[in-house]
């Protein structure tokens, strides 16, 4: 059987067949005995709909590696999340527990307290090798899931992405090289994690399917996951071995496209981006259909009782293995009910707007009131569906049954409140919130513990669109719209810092320095400055030459442990003269991350400022080693290449940073000057040229107006 299955995958993907789920439930298949499994897989692929795959009845995608799986092993037709982003979704994956008990509540700001324990560490302890392979930042090591695994290989392009891009890796890099990992451990136990960011925005799907889906880029992305998991499927599982192997395939949440106005994912908690696929296979396995709600809190315990392993090494795990049926009240919490936790705290914490939380699953016993699946989720305007009756969740119950709202709203866990009362904080997740700009210093609150109708994020999904608009047009380098947006944000909800964010970064852009450092500053004072609205205000005064006050800015923070925020403190330092202490923080920065290539293009300014020119060539070039797209280590080589006179090399540096950026204008004059005085005409000439042009325009002239003079002098003499 396993042998057909890995030859089918290797085959071109035939159209898919609709699959019909049927509604009722159905019986729990015989499950293998503890321990079946030698080695184990776990396949998560992003942001990817329930509904997008064949095996789910959808007949317009093209998922034939799945669908093979799906029909030779148990599908899970009730799976939930516990969180609709990527970060805390996978903390509850890879900890069994939920977002209130692991502490993750979001993809910025948190990171996986020391004190949680991982599915991959009880690997480790039990005698598996262990690795881990990423495809995307929001998992990035430094955000502690890498506890546990022998290998975290999170080798994505970090510190050349611009404005809201997302460093990532395409899936056939990271199966190629997670096949590679396997083989390498041939005859161990292996647990390993794969992780695809297929089909997250943006969707740009590979040939063939950018061409089969051109109108639905999402499913032509979907398509694409699929066959990095047929590939998988064939490097891991091959016919001779196989027989020992459990592959559990699932999601970290779906995508909205469009559902309830939400585009993508973050705002709402509907089916759409709650619900997702889940899939076991194993050679032993019997094909099945389940019905019955399942959690992703429940792979740790399925994953390690399939691996012959107890949960012990979790003792706060929330979750149940499936490999046996539930019995009836093992719910969230062990609160006898049979339902699960849920929530959605990004607009809260990265917008000001109403926390979402809500509890889904069937809370009644047989003959009471049917065994409906519910949902109830808690805003300031509540909602209540029957997802039986309703699945796409377009009729709200709440007003017709406020006994059974009320009952439902009653099982939210007290522990998941949100905004946490006083004294309730961790003292990882009151530094988390911290980072947020969500708590002062002194512990008290600046954003507001109660919530009216006009903060439901059900009342702001027109802006919640306007976001993501705004975000198009400024990476496609439509400033004039991004500008327009970003004030119809501002104008739309004043007290959100986002749109003041945005503003600043435009104008910045269009050389605006002056009206964009006003904003800022004004934003700072009233209090809606975001972490990334400080340091972009910290950045900016250090670059008009008031380091002094970038530092007393970015000096509250400085017992942070957010990479960004040290390398931003480590960068003002050293404008402001304070090489040794920023050479310190810097460091203290690689400790957290030290695969971070921006810190190391700062240590290598920092050497710059000292004059240090071997160390500044050594910090560059470690820079670059990380990652060679990164404009500023390239100019920073070259200038310390120029220093040690070597011009030569020096020129080649710089062109390859203006290649990189060629709107750095500091850039276009290095290269200009110093390849007219080598006699190298044919790149001196374009380097100056337009140099002079862009130099010129207006918001920039003044403070280029010397430069600008020696270049026409140098041209006048080409």
């Amino acid at each position: 059987m396993l042998a057909a299955l890995i030859l089918a995958a290797c085959q071109p993907a035939p159209d898919p067949v609709q699959t019909a789920r049927a509604p009722t439930a159905k019986p729990w298949p015989e499950a293998p005995g503890p321990g079946f499994a030698r080695d184990l897989v776990l396949v998560t692929i992003d942001t990817l709909r329930a509904d997008a795959l064949g095996y789910a009845g959808n007949a317009d995608t093209a998922t034939p590696n799945l669908d093979r799986l799906a029909a030779s092993g148990w599908v899970f037709e009730r799976a939930h999340a516990h969180s609709v982003m990527t970060l805390p979704s996978h903390a509850s994956l890879l900890t069994g527990q939920f977002p209130y008990g692991h502490g993750v509540r979001d993809n910025a700001g948190f990171v996986l307290p020391d004190t949680v324990p991982t599915v991959a560490e009880a690997f480790a302890e039990a005698g598996f090798r262990t690795a881990a392979f990423v495809a995307a930042f929001p998992l990035d090591a430094r955000y502690g899931l890498d506890r546990g695994f022998d290998l975290y290989d999170d080798s994505y392009p970090e510190g050349s992405m611009r404005g809201f891009a997302v460093a990532e890796r395409s899936g056939a890099e990271v199966v190629a090289a997670a096949i590679s990992w396997w083989r390498m451990h041939d005859g161990e136990r292996r647990f390993l994690w794969v992780h695809l960011y297929e089909p997250h925005v943006p969707y740009e799907p590979p040939a063939p399917f950018s061409t089969r889906f051109a109108e639905r880029p999402y499913l032509g992305e979907v398509a694409a996951a699929d066959e990095y998991v047929g590939r998988l499927v064939a490097g891991v599982a091959p016919p001779e071995e196989g027989g020992e192997l459990l592959l559990v395939v699932t999601s970290d949440h779906g995508e909205g496209l469009g559902d309830h106005g939400e585009e993508t994912h973050g705002l709402f908690a509907y089916e759409s981006t709650l619900a997702v696929p889940l899939v076991l296979w194993a050679e032993v396995l019997t094909g099945a259909r389940i019905d019955e709600p399942v959690r992703l809190v429940d792979i740790p315990p399925t994953l390690l009782e399939a691996a012959g392993i107890g949960t012990a090494g979790l003792p706060d795990i929330a979750g149940r293995s499936l490999w046996t049926e539930p019995e009836e009240g093992a719910g969230v919490g062990g609160r006898g009910v049979d339902v699960t936790y849920f929530e959605a705290l990004r607009p809260n914490l990265q917008r000001g707007w109403a926390p979402l939380r809500g509890v889904v699953g069937r809370p009644r016993p047989e003959g009471s009131d049917g065994r409906r699946l519910l949902k109830y989720i808690s805003l300031p305007l509540p909602e209540l569906y029957d997802l039986d009756a309703d699945p796409d969740e377009a009729r709200n119950l709440c007003g017709q049954q406020t006994e059974l709202a009320s009952e439902l709203a009653a099982l939210l866990p007290a522990e998941s409140e949100w905004p946490p009362t006083a004294g309730a904080v961790s003292e990882e997740e009151r530094r988390a919130l911290e980072s947020l700009g969500y708590l002062s210093s002194a512990g008290g609150r600046e954003l507001p513990g109660t919530y009216a109708a006009e903060d439901d994020p059900k009342a702001l999904v027109d802006l919640d669109r306007t976001i993501p608009a705004y975000s198009r047009a400024y990476q496609d380098g439509r400033l004039t719209e991004a500008e327009d947006l970003a004030r119809r944000t501002i104008e739309r909800r004043p007290q959100m810092g986002l749109g003041y964010s945005n503003l600043a970064q435009v104008l910045l852009d269009q050389g605006r320095i002056e009206e964009a450092l006003r904003l800022m500053v004004d934003a700072e004072r009233r209090g809606l400055a975001s972490p990334f609205l400080q340091r972009q205000l910290a950045l900016t005064l250090a670059q008009v030459g008031r380091s002094a006050d970038a530092v007393r800015l970015m000096e509250r923070h400085a017992e942070s442990r957010d990479p960004d925020t040290l390398n931003v403190l480590g960068l003002v330092l050293g404008e402001a003269g304070q090489t040794g202490r920023a050479r310190e923080v810097l460091l203290r920065s690689l400790e957290v991350d030290h695969r971070n290539p921006q810190t190391r293009q700062n240590l290598a300014l920092a050497a710059l400022h000292e004059g240090d020119w071997p160390l500044c060539e050594q910090e560059a070039r470690a820079a670059l080693a990380l990652n060679p797209a990164l404009p500023l280590a390239w100019n920073y080589l070259g200038i310390a290449l120029f220093n040690q006179r070597r011009g030569g090399e020096a020129i080649e540096a710089w062109q390859r940073s203006v290649e990189l950026n060629p709107r750095d204008l500091d850039v276009l004059y290095n290269l200009g000057t110093v390849a007219s005085r080598a006699g190298r005409l044919e790149i001196a000439k374009p380097a100056l040229d337009r140099f002079v042009r862009e130099a010129s325009a207006p918001g920039l002239a003044a403070r280029y107006a010397d430069d600008i003079a020696v270049a026409r002098s140098l041209l006048r003499g080409l």
